[in-house]
This record gives structure tokens, sequence and C-alpha cells, in this order.
């Protein structure tokens, strides 16, 4: 009987072994991230993508998302089929969740909320239970701030007009220039001048001096290169802002004073000097009025602001309010002297049993009340008078008499618009870039899945956004996923590529809605969608420099976190 030599035993041997190890290692389950970090507006609510390929459950592994600078605590875990957040460090606390009906499918990003400058870093999503050698993957998140530069007319040089840009807030520091109504950078009166406050914002000023041109308008540009970011504010400057030359009259009355010999030098002389100061007493009058009409605007539109906050407070602790105020009586009956809750309501309130009943019926009469802002900021002061202390638990004393001095030099109702209409371009270019991201950011998924390139390509074609030769080879591609290539490829190379892919994105939308949908990424759409949302922006971004500057004293005080959360 024959036998295989020791040899040929061991070279089969070897080369099953070769193939297994390949077979297996090309399946193996890896953690994978987005190439590219992800940036964020304090205020937002972001997502840090991480996720299982080949596309795998990890409904029953342990999900760890840590930040490298902490070593003990985690932002965010997921063992036994549950989120088990008992060692979270505190600063994330409330904050962050995962997509738990997503788990199925190998996605494991993590949502964070109400994202601060202090949350900038690298995170790291770890999977421990894994049995390749790729566990874990590091995501960087850049965190910026931004605010809208405000121009303000600072007087007079020469025979231009002084002009001053500023704009607080910023995160990391940005950069400001001056244009022209064509787009041409004009030289500005010396470097900005730049600030950084207590809580490491940055404020930059910068003054250009400028001639009158046909169009008098003239553009402030702040822009972020490492966020990304960039807000403009435009001015037009009357004409009759700018000095007057009185050549023409001068050189007009002195051949006058040639033909009939009547005018003497010394006439002439004091003749334009008493000119030149009847104009410049004219200049000081306007200016004073100007300045005078827009304090007085400012005056208003301050208290206007202040009414709105109050009332905003009393509606946002309502439930505190009426478990924790004793004077409830006195504070109707000062309302009611000024004539801002009616006598029956009143009387109902003083006959109530407890503070508690006392409150429940004060509320009830703010709220139907015609002017309900006016009644409620009366309301707050006269609390605050009684019982201060109530007020002072809250801790949000730091919100009242936001927006100190705006400088505006037109009406406040033609700053309003102006910025409506910057927000609403900003809006349009945040939506595009977006688009645009999340086109090349799932580049490699929608190469495999979408199945309409040629239609995309030609709806694309008549746009004229990509060229006619480019569409002939997408449509004579073999294969969906050589189309997409072709797509892509056209894409990249376009001029104006941000456009392209937003329009691309659209298109996609209309087409193969499902392909959008799969990726869990509608929450992108429609940012800044008002005034009012960018203001609520604001005020939830101040509530959380709040607690983050006094996160001790809350650790200590604060007994119902459980319940609020």
């Amino acid at each position: 009987m024959k036998t295989f030599p020791t040899s040929a035993v061991w070279c089969l041997g070897i080369l099953f072994i070769s193939v297994s190890l390949i077979t297996t290692g090309s399946s193996e389950v890896q953690v994978v991230g987005p190439a590219d970090p992800v940036d964020a507006l304090a205020g937002d609510d972001i997502i840090l993508p991480c996720s299982l390929k080949p596309k795998a459950s990890a409904e029953t592994m342990i999900v760890r998302w840590t930040r490298l600078n902490l070593t003990t605590e985690n932002v965010h875990l997921y063992r036994d089929g549950r989120d088990s957040n008992e060692d979270q460090s505190p600063s994330y606390r409330g904050r962050t969740s995962m997509f738990n009906e997503e788990l199925k499918n190998g996605n494991v990003s993590l949502k964070l909320t109400r994202v601060t400058l202090s949350d900038a870093g690298s995170y790291m999503c770890f999977i421990p239970t894994l049995t390749s050698q790729v566990k874990e993957t590091t995501v960087q998140l850049l965190v910026g701030a931004v605010s809208q530069p405000v121009i303000s007319i600072d007087g007079t040089k020469d025979w231009g007009v002084v002009l001053k840009c500023e704009s607080g807030g910023w995160f990391p520091e940005p950069e400001m220039e001056w244009l022209d109504s064509s787009g041409t950078i004009l030289p500005a009166d010396g470097p900005p001048e730049r600030h950084r406050d207590s809580e490491g914002l940055y404020t930059v000023r910068r003054h250009v001096t400028v001639n009158q041109t046909d169009t008098n308008r003239f553009t402030c540009r702040v822009q972020q290169q490492e966020i990304n970011h960039m807000k403009e504010t435009e001015i037009h400057v009357p004409d009759d802002v700018f000095p007057k030359s009185h050549v023409g009259l001068i050189v007009g009355l002195l051949a006058a004073a040639v033909v009939v010999l009547t005018a003497s030098a010394g006439g002439v002389y004091w003749w334009r000097k008493h000119m030149k100061e009847k104009q410049r007493q004219r200049w000081e009058e306007r200016d004073k009025k100007i300045i005078k009409d827009l304090e007085e605007r400012m005056k208003d539109y301050k208290l206007e602001q202040e009414k709105r906050r109050d009332a905003q407070f009393v509606t946002r602790n309502k439930d505190h309010l009426i478990q924790n105020v004793s004077e409830g009586k006195s504070i109707a009956s000062e309302l009611h002297k000024k004539d801002l809750i009616p006598d029956e309501m009143n009387s109902q309130i003083s006959a109530a049993g407890t503070s508690q009943d006392q409150m429940r019926l004060l509320f009830k009469a703010l709220e139907e009340a015609e002017d309900t802002t006016r009644v409620k900021s009366t309301f707050y002061k006269i609390l605050l008078d009684l019982e201060p202390d109530v007020v002072k638990d809250l801790g949000l004393f730091n919100l009242i008499g936001l927006f100190n001095t705006i400088g505006l030099f037109n009406t406040i109702e033609k700053q309003r618009q102006r910025w409506e209409e910057r927000v609403k371009d900003y809006k349009l270019e945040q939506e595009k870039r977006r688009d645009a991201q999340f086109v090349t950011r799932n580049k490699d998924h929608l190469i495999q899945n979408v199945s309409e390139g040629k239609s995309i390509a030609s709806e694309l074609h008549k746009k004229d956004l990509i060229p006619d030769e480019m569409n002939s080879q997408i449509s004579a591609a073999g294969t969906s996923q050589d189309q997409m290539r072709l797509l892509f490829k056209a894409l990249e190379e376009a001029e104006d590529t941000t456009r392209v892919k937003s329009t691309f994105y659209k298109i996609l939308l209309d087409l193969e809605p499902d392909v959008v949908k799969d990726l869990g990424l509608f929450n992108l759409i429609g940012l800044f969608n008002t005034i009012e949302k960018q203001r609520q922006r604001w005020e939830e971004r101040g509530d959380a420099r709040f607690v983050t500057r006094h996160k001790d004293h809350l650790i200590q005080k604060v007994s119902g976190g459980i319940h609020s959360i």
C-alpha cells in the first residue's frame, strides 16, 4: 500500500491553514470610524460615528466610549443589553445616548447633545468583546463658537467715514477683514484688536476708513478656518454721512470776486471759515440727534428684552416656584394694586389655605392675563423683592441683562431685517455644506447601494452641473456601481463641488429616499430654521455655561438629579 511522503502531508497542511487564515481574516468584524474630524458649534447636538464592518449585531456586546484624556471615567457604556453609566464622567451625564434600535445593524455611534467648548477632543469607540485585532477607533471632535459681527460708524476722517466692526463670542480665534461691494479686501486702519474673556471666548474689533462709492456698501467678514465657519454683516452708508467738499462753491465765489472786484482775500477767508463752522455745527447736531434716537430705541429694546426674559424665567420655573414661594398672597396683592390681576382672582388667592394653592391660583391669573409677558415680568420683580433667596437658589441670575449694547447706525427694525437676511443666506449655505458633507462621508455606502446613478447623472446634466462627455460615460457604464464611481468622479472634479454635491443629495432624496434613511442621518437637515431658533440656541448655550461653571456647587446641592434627567 502506497503512502504520501511526509513532506507532501506537511505542504497540504500548511496550505489548508493558510487558506483558513485568509478566509477567517477576511470575515473578521472590525470597528471603523470616520476619516475626517467631526466639527460642531457650541450648543449643537452631534453624532460621533462608529460601526462594525462587516455589518454585525452589537446587541450582546460591550460598547465603551471614552475620551483620551479621561483615564478612569466613561463617556458612555453599553453592556448586558442596556446603558450602564454608573461610572460616567459627570460632565456627560444626561447628554449621551446610543441608537439602540440600530445595534442589530452594527451601528454603535454615540449621540452627544448640547455640545460645549470643553467637549472638544479625541473620543475612543472600544468593543472589548470582539475577537479581531481592530477593536477600537478614534473620532476627533472640533467645537467652535461664532457670532454675528456688528458694524457702527465711528466718525469721519478727511473726506472718508470711519467704520468699526466688532464681534465677540468666537472660538477658536477668528480673522476679520473689510470688503467693498465687489468683494475686494480693503486696507484696514491698523491690525485687529483682540481680547479673550474669562470663558476663553475671543472678541475681535477692526476699523477701516472708506470713501464714497457708487453703492456705499461695505462688508465686515469674520471667519474661523479650523471649524470652517464664517459670518458677514453689510452696511450701507448714506451719502449725507460723508463730508462734503466746497471746492466748486469756493472757486465760483472767487471767480465772481475777480469779476466784480468787490471781494477781498480777507472776506473770502472769513466766509470760508464761517461756512466750515456752520457745517461742523450741523454735523454735530445731526450726530447728537442720531445718537439720542439710537439710545432711546436701545433703551426700549432692552426693557422689552428684560420683560421677555423675566417672563421666560417665571414660565420655565413654574413648578419650583409653586413649591417654594411662601408669599403668594402678598405678591398677588401687589399685582392687584397695579391692576394686573382682577379683584375676584385676588380674593380667591387670599382665601386659599396653603401657599401652594395660592401660587397655583396666581399662576392661573398670570397665564390668563391679556399681556402675560408684562404681568409675569412684574411678578418676577416683586418676587425678587419679597423672596430673593428663591430666585438665587435657581441660579439663573446670570441670564438677566443679556445684549448690553448693539451700537447699530440704522433703526433696530432695519438691523433686525438685515439679520434675517444674513441668517437666511447662512442657513442656505449651511444646508449646502452639510448636504455635501453627507455625500462625501457616505461615498462608499452610496456607491454600493444607489441603483439610480444614471438617472441622477441625467438630472445633474440637465442643470449643467456635469459635462456632456461624463454623462455619456455614466450612461454607458455596465453596472450601477460603475455608474456611481464615475458620478462621484464628476462630483469631485466640479468647479463648485459643494453646490454639485448638494444638488446630487436633493435628487437622491427624491429618487431613492430609503438609501438616505438607512444611514440614519436625517437629523442633520434643516438647521437654523428661524431667527427665534437662533436666539434659543444662544440661551441654551448660556444655560450650558452656567452648569459647567457651577458644577461643584450643583453636585453638592441638587437632590433631584435623577428625576430631572
